[in-house]
């Protein structure tokens, strides 16, 4: 046996020696075996990787294969840099890899997959009438929206990604938990968890580790949007379907010099920079009620001397459960950034609302190494097209909000346990 290894060493030493040029599915191979044999480092693996030469595209989902089937990071990277020399090939014709990291990719459709007929008509805009009557009862409800908040708690969840090369291949940062408290208006947002370790911290505290961060998603966000000094000006977009309701759906634009939307900046402690920029964006809301379900912000006109180039931020609202009544609060969000050459992405969830009254203690029993929950259902935060179906009921859902629900007996604070002491020496 060690005979027959030692043969197919040489053999695929020679090879590599006689012929640089390489298809995808000889790469694979080749890769494949040199782990399955298990002769050569990672970092020798990698050597090689960098001296072939590819006549086929290189995609994202057979280097992510590789990995999962014991691709060391050297190697990784090396094939990282061989895909960006075939960028311009052509792909290959056949599936070369398969893995439990990634499903097979999809065919090129040709075709759309969905014909628009006499049944699937898309719904006509509104008349300028009706627009500026939605319009009306939108600004009615955004500029309201925090008096009719309760003073809460609730834990953040943010699960951060980095793409190093800006070519949609995102890595994990970790997680961060947060404490977020809403007390008379006023947000405040307090680290207790990163990457499963106990931390005490601000936001920016945090942000100066790398990833992106953000604030205001408890109405500021929205009511700047709405406040006169904003100068906002709106447009009509489309209709659309969100947690199976029916939304209007407007554009707008704040120019900078009437915008309170700031973006930051730390590459280390002393190096912070901030500026603020011009944005516009979505907004979805019902078209009897104005509730607002979705806000999209986008950073336009950022100066060209600034490290971030691009900011946009997707918020969703829906009913929550607080103290048994039901308010509408922060969802879900997701902040794109791309500074100098990294992209980040960061998924925010908010969960365990709790009333927080001003003479309360609160502590916390959230274990700081537990994993944080599941990520929130596709349904929860995907657009869908509109139907010309009528919307739910809005009376039934205007009735909850404030109702009274059945108590919540699950205890989700509590402090921390401390990590445990090191071994002894």
């Amino acid at each position: 046996m060690k005979l027959r290894l030692g043969l197919s060493l040489l053999c695929l030493a020679a090879l590599l020696k006689a012929q640089t040029e390489m298809n995808l599915e000889q790469l694979a191979d080749f890769i494949r075996s040199e782990l399955a044999l298990k002769q050569h480092t990672d970092k020798q693996l990698a050597v090689s990787v960098k001296k072939l030469k590819l006549t086929e595209k290189l995609t994202d989902k057979t280097i992510v294969d590789l990995e999962a089937q014991g691709a060391g990071p050297k190697t990784v990277q090396a094939l990282h840099d061989l895909q960006t020399q075939s960028a311009s090939l052509k792909p290959s014709a056949q599936e070369t890899t398969s893995s439990p990291a990634t499903a097979p990719e999809a065919p090129i459709q040709t075709e759309p997959t969905i014909k628009l007929g006499a049944k699937t008509k898309p719904i006509p805009p509104p008349d300028a009438v009706r627009q500026q009557q939605m319009l009306d009862e939108i600004k009615q409800y955004a500029l309201s929206y925090t008096q009719n908040l309760p003073n809460f708690v609730c834990v953040e969840v943010v699960r951060r990604f980095v793409d190093p090369k800006t070519m949609d291949h995102y890595r994990s940062l970790g997680n961060i938990l947060a404490k977020v408290s809403y007390n008379q208006g006023q947000e405040n947002y307090q680290v207790y968890s990163v990457n499963g370790r106990y931390t005490n911290a601000s936001f920016d505290q945090v942000a100066t580790s790398g990833g992106a961060v953000s604030s205001g998603e408890f109405g500021s966000l929205m009511s700047q949007i709405f406040e006169p000094k904003s100068e906002a000006e709106f447009g009509w977009d489309h209709w659309a379907t969100l947690r199976g309701r029916r939304m209007a759906v407007f554009n707008y634009f704040i120019n900078s010099g009437h915008s309170n939307y700031s973006i930051a900046y730390s590459s280390g402690p002393g190096d912070e920079q901030r500026i603020i920029t011009a944005y516009k964006g979505l907004i979805y809301a019902d078209e009897n009620t104005g509730e607002v379900a979705r806000i999209k912000f986008v950073a336009v006109d950022i100066p060209q001397s600034f490290p971030v180039r691009e900011a946009t931020e997707i918020l969703d609202y829906d009913l929550v459960e607080i103290n048994g009544q039901q308010y509408i609060c922060p969802l879900a969000a997701k902040l794109y950034m791309t500074a100098n050459h990294d992209r980040t992405k960061n998924e925010l969830e908010f969960r365990d609302y709790r009333k927080f009254g001003t003479n309360s203690v609160i502590t916390y029993d959230t274990n700081p190494l537990a994993p944080p929950p599941e990520p929130l259902p596709a349904s929860k935060t995907e657009e869908q097209p509109a139907s010309d179906a009528p919307s739910a009921p809005q009376k039934t859902r205007q009735a909850a909000a404030g109702q009274t629900a059945k108590p919540n007996t699950s205890t989700p604070w509590g402090l921390p346990s401390a990590p445990p002491p090191p071994p002894p020496q």
